[in-house]
Formats: structure tokens, sequence, C-alpha cells
């Protein structure tokens, strides 16, 4: 559900505009409902332009509501089952109108599968009396009333954005839900969020709960953790990133669980011999092999325990973050085979090193690296193109965006393309087609030039970069997404944007 379209509007175009009877022998309109709502579906779920680069969830859901609902009302009223599984908020009117259409027909409440918050906002809405009824629409009240309605949800994509409005109703009745996939609470971290965990009465099995994110809710206290993380006994992906997780709630992670993807970013209050202990020893890691994303950023390993970690990771692993770690010479002989994006940030390791461990054809699937904060990687050490020819296997790299990418972004660097985020991070791409449709950043070609007015349109980001083709920041965020590509997720939209791509 879109925030600036809603099913109301939809509904009132088809009320409005009485649609012309079908040509005779038009055959999809013959089909059997289950067949064309599934064809409508997979319109639904296309995310792709016709050039191959990818729709932003908002503008899709727009463009499915304004080209494919009014044509005609069987269209309608099959593609209302498809538009309702992904329901979008971005601010507090289009949760109210949302909250008018389940009361007006309850049956749509069964057809929900996803209640998305990442792009909530209530920014710039100044405070006026207006605006301060309009807040109220978002309430534990109204998200309660919503949830009830909501039976079949699987997925809860909240934010920080109504951290205040998550009380203990919400949370009691969201982990209520039998079919409960995946919940995301990122960057939450306000009293009322924080109280309302402590206390939740979880009165039914989370079986089905595989998908937790808790990034930056650093108000938490351990004790959450050590009641909650035991009763996920089949977690996929885990997100602690600057929490106050303990060793004893990492070690109460049932058995039964087969971790895929992990952070433990920013992780201060995990020693670096539980952090060892957890990775080598528990069966959620070592049985069977399939960890593929691990995030260890600025947490307390030191430099003899990341070679036992780095032995013992499985070879499964494709993203690794060693961001703010003791990394030396002598450990990267030891990283998975199989790395496809590595973070060595802030390591002290130099570009002849580099060269000799990721140099073409010596790791061919490694696509990102980030060497942020590494006091070798100068303007010089750049701009001279030894080290992006001698690796040219990889396709992203991350350096220092102001004091280094901002210093360079005149240089004539053929075949590249440099870009400063929004936020503190700046990247270096091969190749150009990763700034199509990039309005929104701030982009420096060093070779042929690409106006904005000639990129594909898209959608506008309250808090981050209109990215273009996203495929190709894939190894570039910073957080896990915990939301299910069957109901259009992915982090390029609202807050979780910003803690994936503009953090650091």
């Amino acid at each position: 559900m879109s925030t600036d379209l809603s099913a109301a509007a939809a509904a009132a175009v088809v009320a409005n505009n009485t649609p012309t009877p079908p040509e005779q022998g038009s055959f999809i309109l013959e089909l059997p409902a289950e067949i064309l709502q599934r064809i409508l579906e997979i319109v639904h779920g296309d995310d792709t332009f016709v050039d191959g680069s990818r729709i932003h969830l908002t503008r899709r859901l727009a463009l499915f509501k304004k080209n494919v609902l009014p044509v005609c009302r069987r269209f309608h009223d099959l593609g209302l089952t498809a538009l309702y599984s992904h329901v979008h908020i971005g601010h507090p009117r289009a949760f109210d109108v949302f909250r008018y259409e389940l009361n007006k027909s309850q049956a749509l409440g069964h057809v929900v599968r996803c209640l998305d918050f990442s792009d909530f906002t209530s920014v710039g809405l100044g405070r006026t009396r207006r605006m301060n009824r309009e807040i109220q629409m978002v309430t534990t009240t109204t998200i309660t009333d919503v949830l009830t309605q909501t039976p079949n949800l699987r997925e809860f994509l909240a934010s920080e954005s109504i951290e205040d409005d998550m009380g203990k109703t919400v949370l009691d009745t969201l982990f209520g839900l039998p079919a409960l996939e995946a919940v995301d609470f990122c960057g939450a971290s306000g009293s009322t969020f924080t109280h309302a965990f402590s206390t939740v009465q979880f009165t039914v099995p989370l079986s089905n709960l595989t998908r937790v994110s808790l990034h930056e809710c650093v108000s938490l206290p351990p004790s959450v953790f050590e009641a909650f993380l035991p009763l996920l006994d089949n977690l996929l992906r885990l997100d602690l990133t600057h929490t106050q997780v303990s060793g004893k709630a990492l070690q109460a992670i049932p058995h039964t669980a087969r971790l895929t993807h992990l952070s433990l970013s920013k992780c201060r209050s995990v020693a670096g011999k539980e952090i060892l202990n957890f990775l080598t020893t528990h069966p959620a890691i070592t049985r069977p092999h399939k960890l593929q994303w691990l995030s260890l950023q600025w947490t307390d390993v030191t430099a003899d325990q990341l070679t036992v970690l780095l032995e013992g990771l499985p070879m499964s692993v494709k993203h690794l973050n060693l961001y703010g770690l003791p990394v030396a010479d002598s450990h990267l002989s030891l990283l998975p085979p199989n790395l496809e994006e590595l973070s060595l940030a802030y390591s002290s390791i130099e570009p002849d090193a580099i060269i000799e461990h990721f140099g073409t054809s010596k790791r061919p699937h490694l696509r990102y690296l980030d060497l942020t904060g590494n006091p070798h990687m100068t303007v010089w050490t750049i701009a001279d193109m030894r080290l992006l020819r001698a690796c040219s296997d990889i396709r992203t790299w991350e350096f220092d965006a102001q004091q280094v990418l901002a210093k360079i972004a005149d240089a004539q660097m053929p075949g590249y393309a440099i870009v400063l985020g929004q936020g503190r991070r700046g990247w270096i791409f091969k190749g150009h087609s990763v700034l199509d449709g990039a309005h929104n950043c701030s982009a420096h070609f060093t070779g042929t030039y690409y106006p904005a007015a000639s990129a594909p349109s898209c959608c506008h980001h309250v808090l981050g970069m209109d990215m273009g083709n996203s495929d190709a920041w894939a190894g570039v965020s910073r957080k896990i997404d915990c939301s299910g590509k069957e109901y259009g997720g992915g982090l390029e939209r609202g807050i979780y944007l910003y803690y994936a791509y503009r953090t650091k």
C-alpha cells in the first residue's frame, strides 16, 4: 500500500468512472479467479524496469494502483489482494486511511502479510493543531486495533519513528500472531518501547519467527535478550547491532536455530572471548555450515582471537565485516574462500598486501572491499589507479568520503565513478550503470557524464539517497535485511536506508 495513493482512492476511481465492459473474447478476463489473481500478484511483485534497473517499492505500489486497479472491476477486486499483501505506511494519514478501509471491509485484513513503517515519518509536520491531530492517528491503541484485524500478518517492519507508539498491548498482540515470521524494530530506544519489551507476554510459540532485527535498540537491557532469544527455535537472521546483548543471551539461542545472517556490530557488552566461543562452538553457527553474512564491527575481538575465529569460520560466509578490528596481513590468507563482500576498515594493511591477496584472479568472487580509515589509502594511492587496476575483479570500493574521495572527485579515473553519499560514506564504483537514476546523491563521474534528466525516474526518499540500480549496492549495507522479498522487501527506503547506507 503506497503512502500517497490509498486503496480508498483506487476504489473511488472505479466508482466514479464506470469501466467499459471488456471486449468480447478478452482471454485474460475469462481465466479462473485463482489464475488471474496469481498473474496480478506477479505483476505487483515485479520490481524491474525494462532496462533491468530496479523500481523502488513506493513507486512500484503507486504504479500498480494507477495502471492496474482501474482497468476493470475484476482487476480491481482481485488486485486488492495483491496490493494489501504489503501495506506501506509513510505518514499518519496513510495509516488512518488504511485503518478505515479495514473497518469498512474486514476481509481485507486477512490478506495483509506485511505492515511496513520503515518509511514512516512525522518530520516536518510542524506541530500545528491540525498536525497534532494527525499524529494521533498512529498510537498504541490504533496499531493494536490494526494488528487484531490482520491475523495472518507475517512481517512487522517498524522503526524509531513509532517507538513511542509501540506499547505493551502492541507487542503482546504482535507476538501473539501465529504466522509471524519477521520483526524489525530498527532504532527504537524510547522508554515506551523499552518498557513494553521488558514486560511482553509470549503467549504462543515463536517457532515461525525466523528474522529478527533489534538494530540500534540501544536501551533494551540484557535481560530482554536473555528472555527473548531462547524462544526463537528456527531463527535464521539476527541483527543485534549496537545493543546490550550479553554472551549469556547468545549461548541461550536454541541449538535448532540455523543462522544465515548475524550482526554483533558495536555490541560492547559481549567480550571477545564470548564472541569467539559462540561463533566456533554454538550449533546455530557450526551445524550445518549455512552462515553467509557476519558483522563484527567495533567488537572487542583481539588479534589472536581473530586468528582462531577466521580459522573456524564456515566456508559458506560471503559477507564479512571486520570494521575496526586489528586485522593484520597474516589474517588475509585465513579469510573464507568464497567471500563476496569484505570490510577491513581501520586496519593498517598496505596496498601491496591488498594486491597480493585480492589481486585479479586471487579472489574472483570478491565484489566489494571497504578500506575506510586505512592510513595507507591516501589521495595519491587511489588516484594513480594502480590498486584499482591490480584488483579489477572488485567492482565496489569504499574509502573515506571527505578525507580522500572528495579531494579526488575531479580526477580522471577512466571506467570508474566516485559517489559521495548523503551520509559520511563514499565509494568508487567500476562502471557507470550503478548511478543511472541516482538523482539525490552527490555523484562525480570520471568518464561519460549521465545528466539526471536522461536517467530513469525514481521516487523520492525522505531520509536517504535515490540510489538507482540498487542491485549494485547489495554488499554495501551495514544492516541485515529482515524483510521478505515475497512482500516487496529491501533496504532502499526510509530509516532502513539511513542505517544501511548512510551511517558508519
